[in-house]
């Protein structure tokens, strides 16, 4: 018997932020807070991976959303040759405002043939972890790879922030998720999953970790 559940969601708090750089002509930075909410929707299927194999997945849709004071917004300057740079835009207000700072912050940012838009690398990655016979959740070696997201205001988590979505779209070159809204990864979605092997996953107790 494998049980899933609603699994040990997975809170992962991460802070994508860094000092102003130039704040005299501005008000306080307002910096995002992104977490992740619980996986849901989750069910197994099958995929060739790149080894030719049929490997089984555990399949899951996924939100990351803002929850801090003020807009995630990343500025991507994607080329040709690869040498791709990310920016973060920080501003004083929660919509409109002044840009208090620009931060590169990664390199990270490639085009997805599967997706057909841009995504910002490593924006969230899964675990899969097993209940031992203490009853603690341990890290098994079954994870998903470090998903990258073409981030946008898809879902209202929270009654913060602007009442209607400021990213509403995805692309190239500026994106971002409002304050009080998430970006929905649903698990139909190319490599939204966890690589299983190629063997069933055994009986027992799992749950999934995710963060962003």
């Amino acid at each position: 018997m494998i049980v899933l559940g609603l699994l040990l969601a997975a809170a992962g708090l991460s802070r994508l932020v860094l000092p102003a750089d130039d704040v005299s002509a501005a008000g306080a930075p307002r910096y995002p807070a992104l977490k992740t909410t619980k996986p849901s929707g989750l069910y197994f299927d099958r995929v060739t991976m790149s080894d030719g194999l049929s490997h089984y997945v555990l399949r899951f849709s996924n939100t990351v959303w803002n929850d801090g004071e003020g807009r995630l917004e990343l500025q991507g300057d994607p080329k040709p040759d690869g040498s791709n740079k990310v920016y973060q835009n920080v501003y004083d207000a929660l919509t409109g405002g002044t840009r208090v700072s620009q931060t590169h912050v990664s390199s990270d940012i490639v085009y997805h043939p599967s997706h057909y838009h841009y995504h910002f690398q490593g924006f969230a990655s899964y675990l899969m972890l097993q209940r031992d016979s203490a009853g603690v959740y341990q890290p098994t070696t079954k994870k998903g790879t470090k998903t990258g997201f073409c981030i946008m205001d898809s879902n209202h988590i929270s009654s913060q922030g602007p009442s209607s979505a400021q990213y509403g779209s995805c692309n190239g070159s500026l994106q971002g998720i409002s304050v009080g809204w998430g970006d929905l990864y649903q698990g139909s979605l190319p490599e939204q999953w966890i690589d299983l092997g190629t063997s069933r996953l055994a009986d027992g107790y799992y749950a999934i970790q995710s963060t962003a």
